[in-house]
């Protein structure tokens, strides 16, 4: 299996990379290159223009757009994370960035895409739920629920989840599963609670979206990225059941 993953090199690229270079062949794509392994800088937010043909050599190296001929699975995980990014960073980073991806991955018939949306796309929702959502057996929010984002980051997680709806009803995509991720990264959990609630650990992490891009699924899907605590205020019954994945119920150290 050819997977390409965009964001190779942020915090959950490299994690990607890691779980996935043994089993298959993987085309690296960031912004800067990756220590001790072959990868393409580029600017995903660039448009790639017309007739593609055109932009597949630049200086004697592949472009990113060729990087798709052949892929079986896109994991696109580049964005600007910041959840208070400006909406001009976003809007470049984020809309234009994923757009092209999703128009490239149909133009080389690519049969999934895998994004990484994130909490903020049901951020309102889950404020208009709060404190009952975090609660054992409160109310959850479910992966039929659509998007209530907050702030610029939310909208540009929405847009890029209709986005990849639009392109499978339209049949330019075979599969699109949004990957709708809590909280990931710097230790901020241990002193603050919501971010205890929605936290994913590093074994979850990889495990889901190792079963996301193995997935031979077809049409939209909607997951969410957390770990098992009971304080989570997502229903993870159909990530679990659609993916037959079974998460950690304490993932707070790891």
């Amino acid at each position: 299996m050819r997977v390409v993953i965009t964001g190779a090199a942020g915090r959950i690229g490299i994690q990607m990379v890691e779980e996935l270079s043994e089993a298959y062949e993987l085309r690296l794509i960031d912004r800067v290159r990756l220590p001790r392994r072959k990868s393409i800088v580029a600017d995903l937010a660039q448009n790639p223009g017309g007739r593609l043909g055109r932009t597949w050599w630049r200086f004697g190296r592949a472009s990113w757009i060729d990087s798709f001929r052949g892929a079986d699975v896109v994991l696109h995980l580049a964005a600007d994370v910041r959840n208070d990014a400006p909406w001009n960073s976003v809007y470049v980073d984020n809309i234009k960035a994923t757009w092209n991806v999703l128009e490239v991955a149909a133009r080389y018939q690519v049969p999934r895409v895998i994004f990484a949306s994130s909490n903020w796309a049901v951020r309102s929702l889950e404020q208009s739920l709060a404190p009952a959502c975090y609660q054992p057996g409160g109310p959850k929010i479910g992966s039929a629920d659509s998007p209530q984002p907050l702030r610029p980051y939310g909208i540009s997680k929405a847009l890029g989840e209709l986005a990849g709806r639009m392109f499978v009803d339209q049949r330019q995509l075979r599969s699109f599963v949004a990957v709708r991720i809590g909280a990931y990264g710097p230790e901020a959990h241990k002193t603050d609670e919501r971010l205890r609630a929605i936290w994913l650990g590093v074994q979850d992490l990889r495990s889901l979206l190792r079963r996301c891009v193995e997935s031979s699924s077809e049409g939209f899907h909607v997951v969410y990225g957390v770990s098992g605590q009971p304080t989570a205020p997502y229903d993870l019954s159909y990530t679990c059941n659609f993916l037959s994945w079974q998460p950690r119920q304490n993932a707070l150290n790891g």
